[in-house]
């Protein structure tokens, strides 16, 4: 089986909400959805900072920082589907994630911003976190 990178293995866990079905994109979201829809997630992350010893150098370990956004026109749904991908996030540690992801050894988050955009009309709810997984 051929091992998923990070971004497609956390797509994998974000479609898995069902207020947001395959409305799932990286970086932006196409515009026919920002319009007609929501709700959605924006997510992004990097390839990460390898750890490194003195005596070793780069290590296949490393750190991957993201964030999530969701986005919706009610507060409420806001709410609800950023407590679902918190779930999803804190349930990461000590498991394999996507169908062939990464390992995950730990995660950490920062506490959720509530926002609206008044250009759009639209709620929207940033979540940055960090994984930690070594890779193969």
């Amino acid at each position: 089986m051929i091992e998923l990178d990070f971004e497609p293995a956390l797509r994998q866990e974000l479609i898995a909400i069902p207020e947001v079905h395959n409305r799932v994109y990286p970086l932006d979201a196409p515009e026919a959805t920002k319009h007609n829809g929501v709700p959605y997630i924006i997510y992004s992350s990097s390839e990460g900072l390898r750890d490194k010893t003195i005596t070793e150098g780069y290590l296949s370990s490393k750190e991957v920082r993201g964030e999530i956004n969701v986005i919706a026109e009610k507060y409420s749904e806001m709410k609800a589907i950023a407590k679902k991908v918190i779930a999803i996030l804190l349930s990461f540690p000590g498991r394999q994630i996507g169908s062939a992801g990464p390992y995950i050894d730990d995660l950490t988050y920062e506490m959720p911003v509530e926002l609206y955009e008044a250009q759009a009309a639209l709620h929207r709810c940033p979540i940055e976190f960090s994984v930690f997984y070594k890779e193969d």
